[in-house]
């Protein structure tokens, strides 16, 4: 038998023949090949050629000259050779570790073992980012990478792509308002020699001041995107002061590009696409405010589209925030960029997406805990009581969203705790937050405490800034506010953190801890009520949030009794 074998691309081979049994079951014994149902033939990786050479009783004269050439080429020479840029890396060669390179770069899929592919066998519920066919990778896992051909005690040879021709004048920053601390500088000097990666940085360290200081000493424009709103006018005015220029914003109704702009990935992915994006569905723990759209005329859009992949440097701040598969789309266009990071007080997701945060930016560059910060008297120490929630007769066949609505916004007796605890607090001189997911648990607290503030989407920014001034002077020491009002929350005076919502998301209940640990004058420690709930969904919610605090060494925990119980129903 003759097959026709042709070189479709680089390293991909088409083969057709016909239909022999035996032929096929060889064929499939090859580690990258795959069917082509529309045309009809196997697509087998360059690498196998020996293989196919010995199925089908084939010599090399057999096979067109420039395929031959090509493998010999790639495949032939000893040695793994690796070839890195910016955004990709690429392996040719032989001895390369593939199934284990393949296991370290792959992550299961939440909720795959529901997918007919799963249940088919034609998936194996994992997302894969090692191209086992083109035998291509995301740069950012090239350590992941090395680390397996090295364990397989395969030699190699690294080759980097050139950077691509810079076209920007140096940033020319003005001279530092402000000096980093020891640990800021530590992060700095990392950055700066890897290049790529993510910086874990408690609540509290400072990580947008970090940004100013990286910009500057790299003296290359940028993007620094960020997921809110406040966090895009927070950033830029840090920037603005630092850097002694004008920032760009590019968000919210404004699309103004200068040498470095502050993004809403949002509107980033609404320029490349052309329209409007799906509006980012907020956790159960969240409340979200929905920014303006920017309406691109085409010379606009092609404006932003031609920044965003020629600026030599990107930041991604809060990079956890960001839904994996935008994000890396986002990250992965911006092929100008030779220095890449990511900002985050916990750079791990709770889907599991964490590979793709790596893949795209690099591997954790630094780390500084907020116990580290509370050790260095940065962060003041927090004692964290866990109060067992009062227990409420669900009804039965609930979901989720009439679980949460019974057994914690409308659980009269939990939020009879809640307000008994913010008025003992306030009374001994602490300022309090009381942070719920949705305005119906706040307007519940309302009723039971009129004398506090709230907060929420609805609210008139500048109404918002008042209260917390109002609480930050302890003018009126509650404050009650959805989540929206948490996100770029600086009140160091803050003393007691109530979080009555509950929540999912582990990241979100350690950064707003965070937000109570900042020092202010004759603060010494700062208290934070979190609840066990004993309800379905929520007693997992309450556990892996306790998980998380256990992992700080300096966060005090204390476990108390159950103070109310309302078996008959809340």
């Amino acid at each position: 038998m003759i097959p026709i074998i042709q070189l479709i691309k680089d390293d991909t081979l088409g083969v057709t023949f016909p239909y022999d049994a035996k032929i096929v079951e060889l064929i499939k014994l090859l580690r990258v090949r795959r069917w082509n149902p529309s045309k009809k033939r196997w697509e087998v990786h360059l690498s196998h050629l020996p293989e196919l050479l010995r199925i089908f009783k084939l010599e090399e004269k057999d096979v067109a000259p420039e395929i031959v050439a090509q493998w010999k080429s790639a495949w032939s020479q000893p040695g793994l050779r690796v070839r890195l840029g910016p955004l990709k890396g690429k392996l040719t060669g032989p001895g390369a570790p593939i199934d284990k390179i393949d296991a370290a770069t792959s992550f299961l899929v939440p909720g795959s073992k529901f997918s007919p592919k799963f249940k088919s066998g034609q998936w194996d519920g994992r997302k894969h980012l090692f191209d086992a066919r083109a035998m291509t990778f995301p740069a950012g896992l090239w350590p992941k990478i090395e680390k397996q051909i090295k364990a397989a005690k395969v030699e190699y040879e690294i080759a980097e792509d050139p950077a691509p021709p810079d076209r920007f004048q140096p940033l020319g920053a003005g001279p530092a308002k402000v000096s980093l601390r020891p640990y800021q500088l530590a992060a700095l000097e990392s950055a700066l020699a890897g290049k790529r990666g993510i910086i874990q940085m408690a609540t509290g360290g400072g990580k947008t001041m970090l940004a100013a200081h990286l910009l500057r000493r790299l003296d290359r424009p940028a993007i620094f995107f960020v997921h809110t709103l406040d966090l895009l006018y927070q950033a830029a005015r840090v920037f603005e002061r630092e850097l002694g220029r004008e920032i760009g914003i590019l968000g919210d109704g404004q699309a103004t590009l200068r040498p470095v702009t502050v993004a809403t990935i949002q509107t980033v992915a609404n320029a490349c696409s052309g329209t409007r994006p799906a509006r980012r569905k907020p956790d159960d723990d969240e409340e979200e405010r929905e920014e303006r759209p920017v309406h691109f005329d085409e010379a606009t859009r092609r404006e932003v589209i031609d920044f965003l992949e020629s600026v030599p440097v990107v930041i991604f701040d809060e990079c956890h925030h960001v839904p994996a598969d935008t994000f890396y789309k986002i990250a992965m266009r911006t092929v100008g960029a030779t220095h890449r990071y990511g900002l985050s007080a916990t750079p791990w997701r709770d889907d599991g997406a964490d590979l793709m945060l790596e893949a795209a930016l690099g591997p954790c560059i630094h780390q500084t805990r907020a116990s580290d910060l509370i050790d260095a008297g940065y962060l003041v120490r927090p004692l964290i009581q866990m109060q067992p929630a009062p227990i409420i007769a669900l009804r039965r066949k609930i979901d989720y969203h009439d679980c949460y609505g019974q057994a914690i916004v409308e659980n009269r007796e939990r939020n009879r705790v809640i307000a008994a605890r913010a008025r003992q607090w306030a009374a001994e001189g602490c300022s309090v937050l009381i942070l719920v997911a949705h305005v119906a648990h706040g307007l519940q607290l309302s009723n039971l405490l009129p004398e506090a503030r709230f907060a929420h989407g609805g609210l008139d920014s500048e109404l918002r800034r008042q209260y917390l001034a109002e609480l930050e002077q302890k003018l009126h020491p509650i404050m009650i506010a959805t989540t929206l009002a948490d996100e770029g929350l600086d009140v160091p005076t803050l003393g007691g953190l109530i979080l009555a919502g509950g929540g999912k998301s582990q990241t979100r209940a350690f950064q707003r801890i965070g937000r109570v640990l900042r020092p202010a004058g004759g603060k010494t420690q700062a208290r934070v009520l979190d609840f066990l709930d004993d309800a379905p969904w929520l007693r997992n919610h309450s556990q892996a949030r306790l998980a998380l605090y256990r992992q700080e060494p300096r966060f005090q925990i204390q476990m108390l009794r159950r103070e109310f119980s309302c078996p008959s129903g809340s």
